[in-house]
């Protein structure tokens, strides 16, 4: 499936999600919006049931066809104006809405009818509800005199959690639909995942073709010369051949032996064999091998070698590869003559590498993938930079078997630095 085929389907799914997602909030909304208006006309009956009663004991009518009011959002009146017994009045209160099962603190007081004054204020919590026994008050005002009459108001100070309890089946759903979401992402993440690496193999096969077809070309352009002419060629010659020989069979050995160590590290076979090494020798010993074809290009490589302490304990082969994988990068992307630099300082966490150069940098939006397998910095079809997109994995693979790390800094046309991080001994 083409990489547009499977964006499209992506962004199609992407909205369907959106609009599953935006159509179960509105839900939400409206679910929480009928459990509200169910509460609060609960709340009314019962408070319109307490207050019949109450008035029905002091022997008055109802002073307006509706004696409860909704104040606030959890905020309840009963206009009375009548006298009654806070303590009676409690218990028919708890009774009331017990029966419509409010099983939800609250907060209710007396106030009197004239100047607002509270006159029996109590908090009942939600396990208390159901007692038939009263509470000692927390507020009382007592008046000499004609009996006081009352208005009844009451809070519910835990509303909106309550309703949000009675929305289980709600919330099971939402979070079903999470769940599905989130597949869905890992889904589409691993499916972008494996479409990537696929593309990365099928330009590392298109590499390794190319890579590996250049020397057998060479090889037997040469033998075919020795096969035919070896009697009239003169010494000279013979050598050169045998040379152009050895060296693109040396190169065949290493392309195949860097796609093995990379098969072998893919497998986490890898066996380290850990010596006390001199870091300072190593890098002296590495760019001594790079020095021929430096010269060639006319280009050079200083070493500023300061760290105190280069000793530590890792595999030289390997360590002395992710070097040389280091410094070829920097010798292949400089296309003026290479100025290479190798330094080394002391750190807290151990011996800092670093290796810069001056060549045509890295994009950023390309570095974050430069240390993934078979990843080359697209360059169009051009193949005057050979290789398989296998160094930068490996350098990371060998840092991370010996606890350190790497990490790059780049500009494009300005150069690139790649630091090491090792511990010492």
């Amino acid at each position: 499936m083409s990489r547009v085929k499977i964006q499209i389907i992506l962004v199609l799914a992407c909205l369907a999600l959106v609009a599953l997602l935006s159509v179960q909030l509105v839900w939400l909304n409206k679910a929480y919006s009928a459990q509200e208006r169910a509460f609060n006309h609960s709340v009314q009956v019962a408070l319109t049931s307490v207050s019949d009663q109450l008035l029905a004991q002091s022997g008055k009518a109802a002073a307006s066809a509706a004696p409860v009011q909704q104040v606030a959002s959890n905020f309840f009146l009963a206009e009375l104006n009548a006298p009654v017994d806070p303590a009676q009045a409690s218990k028919i209160l708890r009774q009331e809405l017990a029966k419509r099962q409010l099983q939800e603190r609250y907060e209710f007081g007396f106030y009197n009818s004239l100047d607002d004054t509270l006159m029996f204020g109590q908090y009942v919590p939600a396990s208390q509800q159901v007692s038939n026994t009263v509470p000692e008050a927390v507020v009382r005002h007592e008046r000499a005199g004609a009996a006081p009459l009352y208005n009844l108001a009451v809070v519910f100070p835990g509303k909106t959690s309550f309703i949000l309890r009675e929305m289980e089946f709600w919330w099971y759903s939402t979070g079903a639909l999470l769940l599905v979401l989130l597949f869905f992402t890992y889904t589409m993440v691993q499916i972008l995942r494996e479409k990537r690496l696929s593309e990365l193999k099928t330009d590392f096969i298109n590499n390794l073709t190319h890579e590996l077809q250049t020397p057998i070309t060479n090889i037997g352009l040469a033998s075919e010369v020795l096969r035919k002419r070896s009697e009239t060629l003169s010494p000279d010659r013979l050598t050169r051949y045998h040379d152009l020989i050895y060296a693109e069979k040396e190169r065949l050995r290493a392309q195949i032996e860097r796609v093995l160590q990379m098969a072998t590290m893919e497998s986490r076979e890898l066996a380290l064999k850990k010596e006390t090494v001199d870091l300072h020798a190593l890098l002296q010993q590495t760019g001594e091998n790079l020095a021929p074809r430096l010269q060639q290009r006319s280009g050079h490589l200083r070493l500023d070698l300061q760290a105190t302490n280069a000793l530590v304990h890792a595999d030289s082969l390997h360590v002395a590869n992710a070097f040389y994988s280091l410094l070829d990068n920097a010798e292949k992307y400089s296309t003026q003559a290479p100025e290479i630099e190798v330094s080394t300082r002391d750190t807290e966490a151990g011996i800092l590498i670093s290796i810069r150069d001056r060549g045509i940098g890295i994009k950023q939006e390309f570095q974050k993938f430069l240390f993934d397998k078979f990843y080359r910095v697209p360059s169009g079809n051009v193949h005057n930079v050979k290789g398989f997109g296998l160094g930068l994995s490996y350098v990371k693979a060998i840092m991370e078997a010996h606890q350190g790390q790497v990490t790059v800094e780049s500009a494009e046309h300005q150069g690139t630095c790649f630091r090491l991080l090792l511990p010492v001994n």
